[in-house]
């Protein structure tokens, strides 16, 4: 992602009531951003933050976006505190509501009160720059699908639906899996063919039986 302006934040209000003007403030350690003495909204300009994460990119941590906390309440659209434009959302991970409100033209991230410290304890503090990006955002879209169809697939075949999923990851692991595939369809195409009933077991019990 590239930022055609980088601004110096000076003599921006908070939109809460009353308008208050932002203060400095250090949300980390030599990270520059300024921040409501009203209702402790932070915001941030990536002409800060790049310099600061480059500083500290040997101690990024290991995070996993599907395990990331969500938020209860989505709050009402942002306008960037510099152009006033309608700020873009972005999902920090896989969990509902958990946005940050970011304007691409100014280069400014809308942290609400506490947001910059659930990050921290979320390990992505010094991940914003590849939150905003857009293989990020597909990622995460990609496996909220997923996790969808799943749902779905689950309610659908519901007791036996685990271990249709271990038959399915066993089978993305073998090397032959198109000839398996191939084998198993000709076999169900057969048994259907002659009327047989179809029994998939474990244990010697029934999971999956066609109708009589």
């Amino acid at each position: 992602m590239t930022y055609t302006k980088m601004i110096a934040m000076k003599n921006i209000a908070c939109s809460c009531e009353p308008r208050a003007q932002f203060e400095r403030h250090e949300p980390a350690d030599g990270l520059l951003a300024q921040r409501c003495p009203k209702c402790r909204a932070v915001v941030l300009a990536l002409q800060d933050y790049l310099p600061w994460i480059e500083r500290h990119d040997s101690e990024r941590p290991a995070v996993n976006p599907s395990h990331l906390p969500g938020r209860e309440t989505l709050s009402k659209a942002r306008l960037c505190p510099s152009c006033q434009r309608v700020m873009a959302r972005y999902r920090t991970g896989d969990a509902d509501s958990f946005w940050l409100d970011f304007c691409p033209p100014c280069g400014v991230v809308w942290l609400d009160a506490g947001e910059w410290e659930q990050l921290e304890q979320s390990g992505l503090a010094s991940y914003l720059d590849i939150i905003l990006t857009e293989r990020w955002q597909k990622d995460i879209q990609s496996r909220r699908v997923a996790s969808f169809r799943d749902d779905l697939l689950r309610e659908r075949f519901g007791a036996e639906f685990p271990e249709i999923l271990r038959v399915r990851d066993w089978l993305g692991r073998q090397a032959r899996r198109r000839d398996i595939l191939a084998f198993l369809a000709e076999s169900l195409s057969e048994k259907a063919a002659q009327g047989e009933p179809f029994v998939i077991t474990r244990a010697g019990k029934p999971l999956v039986k066609e109708a009589q």
